[in-house]
């Protein structure tokens, strides 16, 4: 009986919602929502693309606040004990109403259908709490590629423009660090040699970003395929081809690898390799990087389209990784975290506490693991950017300490 017991509960998992404040079998067809912003410089664009960011957040909020439980046991244990206030939901079919400009602030108002946000494995929402994510440079291995069109802002401006976009997808909170170049040999990057020969794809010195994962890439090769053109065997052939400005030897590469990794344990979690190519008839202009000239380029618009690949990517891989935050202290029953209210936490939710062990390998440096304990701690203070609650046992008696770690699984 015991045996039996211990295989039902060795994959248990319970999962409780309550509360919705918008019932499942009769959801709205349209919310509505406002959102307003300053306009800065006269940019007009700028501030309605803020305000109906705005709208829309508030929409999402709005469409249905959820209450969840779930706790999972292993070998008759509990390894996760946690409670959840959440929002869910996915805008569609998003028509702006109303338009107010007064002095300097425009109010936008929107309507939008709401589609209930797609579930992760185990039933849980992918939007219950807001990632953080970092965005580096993206350096290229050959800068001179970028003197045609004069692309030299492309390491920095492109995953500022794929932050931006990450931030529309629920769950995400993105920052830019573009100043930062974390991988010290770019020919073989995300690899890297250590002292001892030994060789791995691990970057340390990410945590004190309070960051939960880091983006990074490299731009592999942005050259056009022949500038110049070999001529024709016949001067009419090839001065025809000279002259038109969608022949293929105006094509222009576009290769870039991502790279994701874990801001906690320096792990690689993910990469892919982008490719493309399109017609850049630009030749020399320097149209710039991320201006209207450029992306009216068949080669721009083949970029974009491969960003706007990168952050569904990115969405697809990230969205369903559970909430991961810091301890930063420990006292009797009471521990505080490096995330608050900005990242979704509310008065009341529990989280599950995991311990930090330390292994060594043959040079003395330190790779963490994280193990999952029996103490879970129930949130009673939320500030923006740090929490603090108790404990269902002394800290002491479980080691818990800083530098552990919190999670929503």
């Amino acid at each position: 009986m015991k045996r039996l017991f211990n295989i039902l509960t060795s994959s248990l998992l319970i999962y409780l919602f309550i509360v919705p404040t918008i019932s499942a079998n009769s959801p709205p067809s349209f919310i509505e929502a406002e959102g307003s912003a300053t306009i800065i410089s006269g940019d007009l664009t700028e501030a309605r693309r803020i305000a109906i960011n705005q709208a829309s957040e508030t929409a999402t909020r709005q469409a249905s606040a959820v209450v969840s439980a779930s706790t999972r046991m292993q070998d008759g244990q509990i390894i996760s004990d946690n409670v959840r206030f959440s929002s869910s939901g996915i805008l569609t079919d998003l028509t702006i109403l109303e338009e107010r400009l007064q002095g300097n602030e425009l109010t936008v108002r929107i309507r939008a259908k709401i589609k209930p946000a797609q579930s992760c494995p185990g039933g849980l929402s992918e939007v219950a709490y807001q990632r953080n994510i970092g965005f580096t440079a993206f350096p290229m291995v050959h800068p001179a590629q970028a003197n045609a069109g004069g692309l030299h802002e492309m390491p920095v401006r492109l995953p500022e423009l794929l932050a931006r976009e990450l931030k529309q997808f629920p769950g995400f909170n993105t920052h830019t660090a573009t100043h930062l170049q974390i991988h010290p040999h770019l020919d073989n990057a995300p690899t890297q040699m250590l002292d001892d020969g030994t060789l791995t794809n691990f970057q340390r010195g990410n945590e004190q970003t309070n960051m939960q994962f880091i983006v990074s890439g490299v731009i592999r090769d942005i050259r056009q395929r022949n500038p110049q053109g070999a001529r024709e065997p016949l001067l009419l052939t090839d001065l025809f081809h000279r002259l038109d400005p969608n022949h293929e030897r105006n094509l222009r590469a576009f290769i870039m690898d991502v790279y994701v990794h874990d801001a906690v344990s320096g792990g690689l979690v993910w990469q892919n390799r982008y490719m493309t190519a399109g017609i850049w008839n630009a030749r020399q202009t320097r149209t710039g990087f991320a201006t209207d000239a450029f992306w009216q380029q068949d080669y721009g618009d083949k970029v974009r389209r491969e960003m706007r690949q990168v952050v569904a990517d990115l969405n697809d891989r990230l969205r369903c990784e559970p909430f991961t935050a810091r301890i930063t202290r420990a006292e009797q029953n009471r521990i505080w975290i490096n995330a608050g209210s900005l990242s979704g936490l509310n008065s009341g939710d529990r989280l599950s506490v995991f311990r930090r062990q330390i292994h060594y390998n043959s040079m003395n440096e330190g790779y963490p693991e994280f193990v999952p304990t029996q103490v879970s701690v129930t949130l009673d203070r939320v500030e923006p950017t740090f929490a603090s609650g108790t404990l269902n046992t002394q800290a002491s008696h479980a080691n818990i300490q800083r530098d552990d770690l919190v999670r929503s699984q």
